[in-house]
């Protein structure tokens, strides 16, 4: 492999320094089935590897900044657990959340495999990067790659040649900024607003930093209900995102017992592939992401598909007013260090390093290229580590075999189990009940939920 090096860009570096205090991780479960071997999956690491650049380095740091190195990077590291449990890969998966990358010549991903003795079809890949080098399309890609190769080898394929992909720059030096000129509308948020109170957070208990851990509740809806969901979100003129916003929103508004309205605050990250010129394809692995962050009034009167369509709109209105570049356009105009990152992600002391009520990460509608009876992925959850910094509720959301797929992430002690549980229940329920009734409100969905 070919030798290779440059500085980190500012979302790469921001990623990085949050790696070095316990955060800047995404880990990936993956549910598979069919005869799947350790043997055909390190061959197939291999291949990946030499195709994706960004598997080829590590993180160095010199006088002037952190900088991607490839020279002498060994293999991505593979290991093999034969589970005791059933749940066995959601623990290990919570384990890798808090599992830092070592320093040395290792690359920044790394791999799990999980059997069972009583199944022998069956098996669980925890895939685990350093957020510095992917994305969530990036992981998509990689599992997608690492199949197809499975695939592959497993029927016998002579894969002769792998053409390796270019190490592209930073996200910053590739974005067209005059975007933001030929696309610029009034801005939603500049309206006159009634003035509204700050807004709320859910914290159940006090802990520090090295307290707290990232746990995770993977649900899921069926083919059936998914269609459903799919279908009225059409009908109701929003998205399947808008309406599980809503949906986390009125959550979030019950849990807290609203008398007559809150305030709420979420986030998203959003992909920045088709604002570059030239437009970053799929294939390409790397960390291509911006954030919106938006406040939302929620009434204990407010029409849940009303509510599904305000979030799509302030959504869209900000990717058309260019509010995701003009972040990382102003970012780049001035530099960081770690003690900002740090008391970013650390926030003031009374809210435990919590930001927003809850954040949603969507990788959307996604199908894999490889075509096989014989290996078939069942299910697919995700999540990044949020003990150290983040909101008080993460949402992992991926729609794949005509399902959607949902992983909720909270912290402990911060937030206790049985309200982690109570809330993602309760988001299932409240999107399965909206969908048959159009007129839902708060109140409604909330004597609803209760009964149940």
């Amino acid at each position: 492999m070919t030798s290779f090096s440059r500085k980190l860009g500012l979302v790469e570096k921001w990623m990085a320094l949050g790696h070095d205090v316990g955060g800047g991780l995404i880990v990936n479960v993956v549910y598979m089935e069919g005869i799947l071997t350790p043997g055909i999956v390190k061959q197939a690491l291999k291949l990946v590897q030499h195709r994706h650049p960004m598997l080829q380095v590590y993180i160095v740091e010199s006088d002037n900044g952190l900088y991607f190195q490839s020279q002498e990077i060994t293999e991505i590291p593979l290991q093999v657990i034969y589970k005791q449990d059933e749940n066995e890969a959601i623990k290990v998966a919570e384990k890798e959340l808090h599992t830092k990358f070592a320093a040395g010549k290792n690359p920044l991903c790394r791999l799990t495999l999980l059997y069972s003795e009583q199944h022998q079809n069956t098996c669980e890949m925890i895939i685990t990067f350093h957020h510095g080098i992917v994305d969530g399309i990036s992981c998509m890609r990689f599992i997608d790659d690492l199949l197809v190769y499975c695939q592959q080898i497993n029927d016998g394929e002579d894969i002769y040649y792998i053409e390796p992909l270019d190490f592209l720059a930073p996200i910053e030096n590739l974005i067209n900024y005059n975007i933001l000129t030929q696309n610029k509308i009034e801005n939603y948020q500049v309206t006159n607003e009634q003035p509204t109170p700050p807004p709320q957070l859910i914290i159940e208990h006090q802990a520090s930093a090295n307290e707290r851990f990232t746990r995770m509740l993977p649900r899921m809806l069926s083919q059936e209900k998914t269609k459903i969901l799919i279908e009225k979100c059409k009908q109701e003129k929003t998205t399947v995102h808008g309406a599980i916003c809503a949906a986390m929103l009125f959550t979030a508004a019950k849990l807290l017992s609203i008398d007559k309205q809150i305030n709420l605050s979420y986030g998203l990250p959003v992909n920045l592939r088709k604002y570059c010129d030239p437009e970053i394809t799929d294939q390409n692995l790397g960390c291509f992401i911006s954030v919106l962050v938006f406040n939302q009034l929620v009434e204990y009167n407010t029409i849940f598909w009303d509510l599904a369509r305000e979030c799509k709109s302030k959504i869209h209105d900000s990717l058309i007013n260019g509010v995701h570049i003009t972040l990382l356009q102003q970012s780049k105009l001035r530099d960081f260090d770690r003690d900002i990152v740090i008391n970013f992600m650390l926030g003031k002391e009374n809210t435990m390093g919590r930001n927003n009520i809850f954040s949603i990460s969507n990788r959307g509608k996604f199908k894999f290229r490889y075509k096989s009876d014989k290996l078939k992925v069942k299910e697919l959850y995700f999540a990044t580590p949020n003990h150290i910094g983040g909101d008080c509720f993460w949402l992992g959301v991926l729609t794949l075999n005509e399902q959607l797929f949902c992983n909720f992430i909270y912290v402990e002690p911060i937030i206790s189990e049985k309200t982690a549980q109570l809330f993602a229940d309760d988001v299932i329920t409240v999107i399965e009940k909206v969908c048959i009734n159009q007129n839902s409100t708060l109140t409604i969905l909330s004597q609803s939920v209760t009964q149940n």
